[in-house]
Parts: C-alpha cells; sequence; structure tokens
C-alpha cells in the first residue's frame, strides 16, 4: 500500500462530503484512472451517508482508507445494529429504499458487510491496472 489512513467522523451528513474529497484527493494524486476515482468518490458516499441514516445508536463512525498502484479498499465501520444485505434487491429498486446498495454493487469490484455483536463493517473495494506508481520524485 501506498497510502493508508483511518478518520473518525461524526454521524451528520455535513461530513461525509469530507471524506470523499479526502479519497479524491489522495486517488488523483495517485494517478488512478478518472473513472475510478469518480466509483469510489460515489460508492463511498453512499456508504457514509448510509450511516448517517441507519446507525442511530452512535454518534461518529470510522473510515479506513487505502490504495495502492492498482486499487483501493475502504472500510466503513460504525457502532450500528446493521441490516441484512441479502434482504436487498441486486438491482436499482424503484424507490429510494436500497438505492445505495445498489449503486455501491455497480460501481465496485468487491462489496462485502461484516457484522458483530456491536459494529458493522463495510468494506468497498476498487481494483484498476497497476500503473507503476510510486512516491513522486
Amino acid at each position: 500500500m501506498l497510502v493508508r489512513m483511518q478518520l473518525s467522523l461524526p454521524r451528520d451528513a455535513r461530513y461525509v462530503h469530507v471524506m470523499r474529497s479526502v479519497a479524491e484527493r489522495v486517488l488523483d494524486e495517485l494517478n488512478a484512472p478518472d473513472q475510478a476515482v469518480d466509483d469510489v468518490r460515489l460508492a463511498l458516499s453512499e456508504a457514509c451517508a448510509n450511516v448517517v441514516r441507519h446507525a442511530v445508536d452512535s454518534s461518529e463512525y470510522t473510515v479506513r482508507f487505502a490504495a495502492a498502484a492498482d486499487g483501493c479498499e475502504v472500510e466503513i465501520v460504525d457502532l450500528g445494529p446493521g441490516f441484512d444485505p441479502q434482504g436487498r434487491p441486486a438491482a436499482m429498486p424503484d424507490d429510494e429504499t436500497g438505492r445505495g446498495l445498489a449503486l455501491m454493487r455497480a460501481l465496485v469490484d468487491d462489496l462485502e458487510f461484516l457484522r458483530s455483536e456491536d459494529s458493522t463493517r463495510v468494506r468497498l473495494v476498487k481494483r484498476w491496472p497497476g500503473l507503476g506508481l510510486g512516491p513522486a520524485a
């Protein structure tokens, strides 16, 4: 990994753009493909917005972000009760409920929900061809 970071954010819609902007800036600096940057930004926004809307048992959440030459991995962790993603439609629903989940599935290569007794983790993985990236000279 070239870049690894973790941010704790208030469970407030005003802060969703903070992580989205950080991810975009890091991926731009690493010269990630524009389409991949756009996909990660939107999927990350949807995952964070879901925490803000549904993780009612906590006042903050954590985002772990790692980027490398050939992709990135993002984990969004909250202390809410979570939900069963299998019960949601895979295709884009007609109403607003479940739309973010369908978008995330369409935008990333791997989407995983990991629930434990006291937390929910959403793991997003986006891959692109390795670009021979390294630290700037």
